[in-house]
């Protein structure tokens, strides 16, 4: 095939004409990188590679928007980008974003834990299941979640408690509920009734001074 034509056409965007009929539109780079010109033969196996280098870089630029608006971790970016593009330019852009440095999954779990654990106030629970949920490996989900330790968990229960719920804690079924209310949010049982008995506890020795 002949390119018989070679014009820009919108923005950065290149109208390639060949043989007369066929119309390609790639970006301007891939006119560069590829040496193209007008007189210039390409065969079937060249424009396929030329399409899919545009269509790699296109998928690139959709990575970087992405990862301009909050962090992903590899098999979350794959994932939003399979749905624009094929298997092979998916994994292609997303191993180039973890290679260039954009994207650093235990970098992204132990971040995320802490904002489930301290901002969220979930639980290790739900916690686990959310970060699993996004993509990320089970062995680092584990290893952030394994800086959280059982007076960390008391204190975000304790916390929320005190902030929310601790006119419920004086009466037995809204104390029930409470503990329903927080176990879905991951938190274990017995951490949650533990942290009740406390605080309990404590209102009672002020209330005994």
């Amino acid at each position: 095939m002949e390119i018989t034509e070679l014009s820009p056409y919108k923005g950065d965007t290149w109208r390639l004409e060949l043989d007369g009929e066929t119309s390609v539109y790639i970006n301007a780079a891939m006119v560069e990188d590829y040496g193209l010109s007008e007189g210039r033969e390409l065969d079937e196996d060249t424009l396929e590679e030329i399409r899919c280098a545009d269509t790699l870089r296109k998928a690139k630029k959709r990575a970087l928007y992405l990862l301009g608006t909050r962090q992903y971790c590899y098999n979350e970016l794959y994932n939003k980008l399979r749905s624009s593009y094929t298997e092979e330019i998916a994994h292609a852009a997303a191993s180039y974003m973890k290679e260039s440095g954009y994207v650093n999954d235990e970098e992204y779990a132990s971040k995320l834990a802490e904002h489930l654990i301290h901002t969220k106030h979930w639980g290790l629970r739900k916690a686990r299941y959310e970060m699993l949920h996004r993509g990320l490996d089970e062995n680092l989900v584990e290893d952030a979640l394994a800086e959280y330790d059982e007076d960390d968990i008391d204190e975000e229960i304790t916390e929320l408690i005190e902030r929310k719920y601790y006119a419920k804690i004086q009466d037995y079924d809204d104390r029930r509920r409470t503990v329903a209310a927080l176990a879905r949010r991951g938190y274990d049982y017995t951490a949650v009734k533990r942290c009740i008995e406390t605080i309990l506890e404590d209102q009672d020795e002020d209330e005994s001074e």
